[in-house]
């Protein structure tokens, strides 16, 4: 059976097969035209106390960034409640010796979404790590885990369409709209053809399935463009374990997966044949609960203006 069905020719068709280039070609460029998300994984490690890397976190880099730059529309830090990788080695600190990387067990993430990830081409974002305050370059030499992830997005529930497809000029949301859980899934697929399958299945079923789920509040999908992994408690190499596909859905309802609803998502056939391990290489998946979520203010005051 032809894995693309009629209700798809054309354009759609067009635009998945586009989608499924670019996740096995060369990571891309930051593009002016793609909205995004920065994706930050950390863990103080056992050099950094937690009450100085949230003093840190807190009170410089994530105000920093939000008080200078209106392509910054959301920003929030969330503790890892639970946390779950494989691609067929092992990571976990239970199975692995004391030198192997705690990059996939962090225990903390931010998460923001960008207007234009051009931002990350500009010297006015870039100089931010060749100017940092002594504070932070004595903190950075010795935190554990630094896992920054960019992404572009490509479909995002709120606007009803790809982000490819005319999207909706992107918004800046006030910390008040941070959902209290998010769920990140990432997978890399075995093959340009199983990925296609992967992405029919998530446009056609899981994604309506998902909003059917008590407490759904949005679900987005993107692409991964790059990804940087630094810190004590990481090995080279962590940075090409990083799956290529991420679903980020967030949920107001922390008892979510316990729903008839969400356990009717994640178990059809279709959702148990795409992934199986014939199409998923490698699975990383968190549950995350909101910590602090702060003002925009730079993207707020752009808008003010408009």
């Amino acid at each position: 059976m032809a894995l693309t069905s009629i209700a798809e020719a054309g354009p759609r068709k067009k635009e998945r097969e586009d989608r499924i280039n670019i996740l096995h070609a060369p990571m891309t460029d930051y593009k002016a035209e793609d909205q995004g998300l920065l994706l930050v994984f950390s863990d103080p490690g056992k050099h950094v106390s937690l009450e100085e890397f949230h003093d840190w976190y807190d009170n410089e880099h994530v105000p920093l960034r939000t008080s200078r730059f209106a392509e910054f529309l959301s920003a929030a830090r969330y503790s890892v409640s639970s946390s779950v990788y494989s691609d067929g080695t092992s990571h976990s600190p239970a199975d692995a010796d004391a030198n192997a990387s705690k990059t996939f067990d962090s225990r903390w993430a931010a998460i923001y979404s960008i207007s234009s990830n051009d931002i990350f081409n500009q010297p006015r974002y870039t100089s931010l790590r060749a100017n940092r305050s002594e504070r932070e370059a004595k903190l950075i030499g010795r935190i554990g885990v630094l896992d920054r992830r960019i992404y572009r997005l490509v479909w995002d529930s709120a606007q009803g369409a790809s982000a490819s497809s005319a999207p909706r000029p992107a918004a800046p949301e006030s910390s008040s709209h941070a959902a209290p859980i998010v769920v990140l899934t990432s997978v890399h697929l075995a093959s340009s053809e199983k990925a296609k399958e992967y992405e029919q299945w998530y446009d056609e079923e899981h994604s309506a399935l998902l909003a059917k789920v008590p407490g759904w509040k949005r679900t987005r999908r993107f692409e991964l463009v790059d990804a940087v992994i630094n810190g004590k408690d990481t090995i080279h190499g962590d940075g090409d374990r990083v799956p290529r596909i991420l679903a980020m859905s967030e949920y107001t309802n922390p008892a979510f997966a316990s729903s008839a609803e969400f356990q009717h998502a994640t178990s059809t056939p279709w959702r148990n044949k795409v992934n199986s391990s014939e199409y998923i290489v490698t699975r990383e998946r968190r549950v995350c609960e909101i910590y602090k979520a702060w003002e925009p203010e730079a993207a707020l005051k752009a808008a003010d203006q408009l």
